[in-house]
């Protein structure tokens, strides 16, 4: 009887969403879904369509850049308004200009489009129906190529959710894969060429299904060969490291174990100095580094279907899709007068929103937007709402104030070290609990029960200012402190962790360096306590971020154990994990 009961009820809601639509959400009325958080990123959003439409051209481009970030997540209902396809649509109209102007513009509607069929018709477009860049009042140039159309649409497609999603999408990056010689572009298409060999697998890790991944993978042996040989270049560099992971990960399961060896073998014979990597520091030993670890899958089964992450670079890495998709084409820079009345309308903003989601695109934007002297004189007020008194609020729009303001370049480097070293050492007691009040509540919406929300700011401010280690005994006593320990057992520490593993072996190269206030002792204190058993309750341990900051330590006793002249105890340890594939790798690289 239930189940006769639902089925009209279920044909009823199915006919009723029929008959109904969702409403548009960049014209007519403002959305409104009845929830306060996304109703108030609604009306923010059109707000800031309005402010672009008024602007100056390379403004206009950055405004329209950031529109996404204000489509709240209202997926849960069923006629949400479709903001993603309508903005998707609004800038492919674009695309069908003949010919089709390039221009800053042009660039800002091309990153924010997702599609993989409205972005591959970019990528296939002859550059003869494009226009040479158009430089705009405040673009001072070079001008950027017309390839960089084509290489802008890769970078903003999805690669690996579309192949795995989207069947038409995935078949036209697999043409584009098997067709391209190109090592930019097959450097931005390696998510989709990831996505077909985990495909490969699904359900039969053992071996391949299909021949389309092996195939794949067989082809790039020539290529990975040519590229070894050949001239310096960044883009064949990251793609080649690349594909001899994939070797490693994918070679016996391809059938390609024998090809594979040979060439694996051929550069660790060469301790990786080959011509690709001549002329670019640390390249030939992150190439040693990661045939290496090639070698170890192919000697070991795998059991995983997915690619094994490369190791943290020694070599000045080039991020091609970041560069793509967040770089001046025409080195344009806002006059400081447009980038004032900008930030006034940002404070305005400020003035009247509620909610921590909307009042932190504007915090980020205030970020871009407030020129050096600006930035200067507000530091202090900036980070007033932090504090209440001494003790430190805990709330979502406080932790983006601190993201904020680490990164404020125009303000002295004391003044914001002072902040982060607050934040290191601030005790239990004088952080407030976490006040969740002015964020998103909803079902649907899950919040971690345990976090180290200002610990892992600090971590994002020294993976990108990492001279500050050096230059402020502060940080670095708090650093060597937490290096010494073990590693933390709960879940929300070592996960923070993982992210403070490079700032820790920053520490270790200051105190090798032999610079006033180094000391050798330290060092070796660090590295030998990472030589430490596991603490007791490490078998309480059910999350991954344990094992991950384990092996990162493992990698640093090869990597800095010569320097600080521990080779013998270091070996021995690693000699008795050598089956581990982490403490292979770095007993290798500590001979190297």
């Amino acid at each position: 009887m239930k189940f006769r009961a639902a089925v009209p009820f279920a044909l009823a809601l199915a006919l009723s969403a029929c008959s109904m639509s969702a409403p548009p959400c960049l014209t007519g009325a403002v959305p409104q879904v009845g929830r306060p958080v996304p109703d108030e990123m609604f009306a923010l959003m059109r707000r800031e369509r309005e402010r672009a439409e008024r602007a100056s051209p390379l403004v206009r481009a950055h405004i329209l850049e950031t529109i996404p970030r204000l489509f709240p997540d209202v997926s849960d209902l069923l006629l949400a308004p479709p903001c993603d396809e309508e903005l998707e649509a609004e800038s492919a109209a674009a695309f069908d200009e003949k010919p089709l102007h390039f221009t800053r513009l042009l660039v800002a509607r091309i990153r924010t489009v997702h599609d993989a069929e409205i972005l591959m018709a970019l990528v296939k477009r002859d550059e003869a129906s494009i226009t040479e860049y158009e430089l705009g009042p405040d673009e001072p140039g070079p001008r950027p190529p017309k390839s960089f159309v084509r290489y802008l649409a890769l970078a903003s497609i999805p690669a690996f959710w579309v192949v795995s999603n989207v069947p038409e999408g995935g078949r036209l990056l697999l043409d584009r894969v098997r067709k391209s010689k190109d090592a930019r572009e097959q450097l931005l298409l390696h998510d989709a060429t990831s996505a077909i060999y985990e495909h490969m697998l699904w359900g039969h890790p053992e071996r391949a299904v299909g021949d389309k991944g092996p195939a794949i993978l067989r082809g790039s042996l020539p290529e990975i060969k040519r590229r070894l040989a050949g001239p310096a270049d960044a883009a064949s560099l990251e793609l080649v490291l690349l594909q001899i992971n994939d070797l490693g990960t994918y070679g016996v399961r391809f059938g390609l174990e024998r090809e594979a060896r040979a060439l694996v073998n051929e550069i660790l014979a060469a301790k990786g100095e080959v011509p690709l990597t001549q002329g670019t520091p640390g390249a030939a030993r992150d190439l040693a580094e990661v045939a290496r670890g090639a070698l170890f899958d192919l000697d070991t089964p795998q059991k995983s279907v997915s690619g094994v992450e490369l190791p943290r670079p020694r070599r000045d890495r080039m991020y091609a899709q970041e560069e793509l998709l967040y770089m001046e084409p025409g080195s344009g820079k806002v006059p400081e007068a447009a980038a004032l009345a900008r930030v006034r309308e940002l404070d305005q903003e400020l003035e009247t929103l509620r909610f921590n989601a909307p009042r932190c695109y504007v915090l980020n934007e205030l970020g871009r937007w407030l020129p050096p002297a600006e930035a200067s004189r507000r530091f202090d007020a900036f980070i007033a709402p932090i504090f209440d008194g001494e003790r430190i609020r805990l709330d979502t729009e406080s932790v983006c104030r601190m993201d904020v303001a680490l990164g404020l370049d125009g303000v002295d480097e004391a003044r914001r070290v002072k902040l982060l070293e607050k934040l290191l050492t601030a005790k239990p007691e004088q952080v407030s609990p976490r006040d969740r009040s002015r964020d998103e509540h909803h079902p649907a919406i899950a919040y971690p029960a345990d976090e180290q929300p200002l610990w892992s700011v600090v971590a994002r401010a020294l993976l990108v200012h990492p001279g500050w280690i050096e230059r402020h005994a502060g940080v670095r006593a708090w650093l060597e402190q937490q290096a010494l320990a073990p590693i933390p057992i709960d879940s929300a520490t070592a996960e923070v962790w993982k992210y403070f593993q490079p700032s820790f072996e920053r520490v270790i190269t200051f105190h090798a360096s032999g610079a006033p206030g180094a000391s050798m002792d330290t060092a070796r204190a660090i590295l030998r306590g990472y030589m430490q058993p596991d603490p007791p309750d490490r078998k309480k341990v059910a999350h991954i971020y344990f094992l991950e900051v384990s092996r990162a330590r493992t990698r640093a006793l090869g990597e800095y154990g010569k320097l600080v002249g521990l080779v013998p105890e270091i070996t021995a340890y690693l000699e008795e994990r050598k089956t581990e594939r982490a403490a292979a790798i770095a007993l290798h690289m500590l001979n190297l």
